[in-house]
Formats: structure tokens, sequence, C-alpha cells
């Protein structure tokens, strides 16, 4: 398991999420973010625009055209696999970050400025689950 550090600034934080996402050509990606409750909330997301979706209930529900409300360069716009829905995510709250066996763990924001951010390449899941837990652990304190 090869492990790299690059700081990546803030500005640019966005366009280097969605060049790792296009670069693997994998259409799901893991997220796990603290949540404006201070909750770590972990799931399995995708970045595809949807008009039309089905909820967990069986119902369909269309996007009712209004516009966005939040920047773009403030948040990630995923759709969530699992409780069907659209969804925030604040880059400033991201702790990790997977996609095809790639692993980027963010650390607090540096100098106000720059991310510092390790990759991890070819990462079991269950090793995963371990950094999911210590970050659990870390939040609760």
């Amino acid at each position: 398991m090869a492990v790299n550090v690059n700081y990546v600034p803030f500005d640019t934080l966005p366009k280097w999420i969605n060049e790792q996402i296009q670069e693997t050509k994998s259409k799901k990606f893991r997220v796990g973010f603290i949540k404006k409750n201070g909750e770590l909330r972990v799931g399995t997301f995708d970045t595809k625009h949807r008009v039309r979706w089905k909820l967990t209930d069986g119902t369909m529900y269309t996007r009712k055209g209004a516009k966005r409300t939040t920047k773009p360069e403030d948040y990630l716009l995923a759709h969530d696999l699992i409780k069907k829905a659209p969804r925030n995510i604040n880059y400033r709250t991201i702790q990790w970050f997977a996609v095809n066996k790639k692993l980027f763990i963010f650390n607090d924001l540096l100098d106000n400025e720059n991310f510092k951010i390790r990759t991890m390449t070819k990462v079991p899941f269950s090793y995963l689950k371990k950094i999911m837990t210590q970050i659990r652990l870390n939040n609760e304190k």
C-alpha cells in the first residue's frame, strides 16, 4: 500500500475531487464527512445529475426545476445511493474520500488555505473500516 502526501489549495479542491472521480472512470465513490449537527456521516454517492429518481418508499420524485441554492465551490452535490436523495457535502468537513480502491484522507485545513491529503492506493475495505472507526472515535471526543 503506497502512501503519498499532497497539499491541495482549498479553492481548487472541487476541481481536484472531480478529477479523481473522472480519472478512475468510476461511477460511485464513498465519502466520510461531518454533518451540520456534528455527526460523522458515511455514504456511497455518485455525481450523476438526475431529473427523476425512485425514493426508498418506491415512489418517484421529479426535480421541480429550482436552481441550486448552494455554491459549487463550497459544496459537492452528490446523489446518495442508499437514501436515494441528493446531498450537499461541505468540502471543509470531508474527512476521507474513497474511489476505486484509492483512499484520500483529509487532514484539517492548513493555514486556512491548503488541505493536507494523504493518498493510499489499493486499500482493502477492512482498512477503510478501521479508519472510519478511528475518525468516529476522534469526533466523539
